[in-house]
């Protein structure tokens, strides 16, 4: 009796336990999300730089010399020319002159920008969204910077994007690279540490970036290292992140 006691104690005490695990997800909520766009392009080493002697100009011809000489000595000699036309006509005739035609005045186009309605809880402020990265590990600082708030305690995560996580098979390119090869390019937010980490490529829930307190605005740059093997071909490569905005519920 008393182990059958035991026994229905410790299932009340597991479902128990699981119902305020499963409270404590449901109030946690994706708010919003936004995504960086780094362009890098890869360019080799320089080569080493061979300069060569010019060539010596070639030499007047002996003709050319001569008359030049005597133009010099006296530039009145010789028989008179002057210079003439066959024709008569401004323009050939049967020769069409194109005329200047009166244009439309131009119409002015206006774009209209739409409210982004979460930004005041996340937006990304980008400074460098072009990479030039030769072979081998470059660090880049502040690329660009993140901006959260909330009324409530919140997580900034990231994830990779473009990954076979993300977007089916067949996805997952240089730097991100898919699951589970090591991403070429981290991440660090030297306003918490000066360590980087490779960025998640899995997927979600991906990585804790930061957390907020409840009504806390923060910024932070984002510094980037990117390592480049020597088997990377030179040329353009994109790296997508995806920064997400979860909230705490009230």
């Amino acid at each position: 009796m008393r182990r059958t006691n035991i026994f229905a104690l410790l299932a009340l005490a597991v479902l128990a336990a699981l119902a305020v695990v499963s409270q404590a997800d449901a109030l946690q909520a994706q708010k919003a999300y936004k995504e960086m766009v780094v362009t890098i392009i890869v360019t080799p080493s320089p080569a080493p730089v061979g300069f060569l002697r010019p060539a010596a100009p070639a030499a007047a011809p002996a003709a050319a010399v001569a008359q030049f000489a005597r133009l010099v000595a006296d530039p009145f000699a010789g028989p008179a020319q002057i210079a003439s036309s066959p024709s008569a006509w401004d323009v050939a005739p049967g020769v069409t002159v194109a005329q200047a035609s009166a244009q439309p005045p131009p119409v002015p186009v206006q774009f209209v920008a739409k409210p982004d309605p979460n930004a005041a809880f996340i937006h990304i402020v980008p400074h460098t969204p072009t990479l030039y990265a030769p072979y081998g590990i470059t660090t880049f600082t502040c690329v660009f910077e993140v901006y959260t708030f909330y009324t409530n305690t919140y997580n900034l995560t990231d994830w990779g994007y473009g990954t076979s996580k993300t977007s089916g098979s067949g996805s997952g390119t240089f730097p991100i690279e898919n699951y589970s090869m090591v991403s070429y390019l981290s991440w660090a937010v030297p306003d918490f540490s000066p360590t980087f980490r490779p960025y998640n490529n899995a997927g979600p829930p991906g990585e804790t970036t930061w957390s907020g307190a409840k009504g806390q605005a923060q910024q932070h740059c984002v510094d980037l290292t990117l390592n480049v093997p020597n088997s990377q071909p030179a040329g353009t490569y994109t790296a997508t992140v995806q920064y997400n905005l979860y909230v705490t519920l009230p």
